[in-house]
């Protein structure tokens, strides 16, 4: 087989390093749920009557700990439109939990993991003014 590369001037080393970066590039796509942020969501702006929380999406689909299923756990098929969080979690009901509530316990829950790994993270606790900006 090598010597088919040969013939075409590619080198085993050059090989094997196409091969690994082919690789790492799929699972890591795998991983991630081959889902790309569209550009108009790399930071989200939630609107609150106390002041509008904006949301680094990018920055946190970034990190090692979090994968797309833990915030988006009704994840479609690549292709598919993924609806806002307050389609669903609407301020009047308690079935499925609301918005708010969800955010203040996913997100400082996981603020608590990060810093506990030795790593910075957003608030820890919830006062208001540390998130909602007027």
């Amino acid at each position: 087989m090598y010597l088919k590369f040969r013939l075409l001037g590619i080198s085993p080393v050059c090989l094997r390093a196409c091969v690994i970066f082919f690789l790492a590039s799929f699972f890591t796509s795998v991983m991630a749920g081959g889902v790309a942020i569209p550009e108009d969501k790399t930071v989200i702006q939630f609107e609150s009557r106390i002041g509008d929380v904006t949301f680094a999406h990018r920055k946190h689909a970034e990190f090692s700990r979090i994968q797309c299923a833990t915030c988006h756990h009704k994840l479609q098929p690549a292709g598919t439109v993924i609806l806002p969080c307050h389609e669903c979690h609407l301020h009047k009901s308690n079935s499925p939990p609301k918005a708010k509530k969800i955010f203040h316990v996913r997100c400082t829950a996981c603020h608590k993991a990060t810093i506990a790994d030795g790593q910075e993270a957003g608030p820890l606790i919830q006062k208001c003014k540390l998130c909602h900006l007027k």
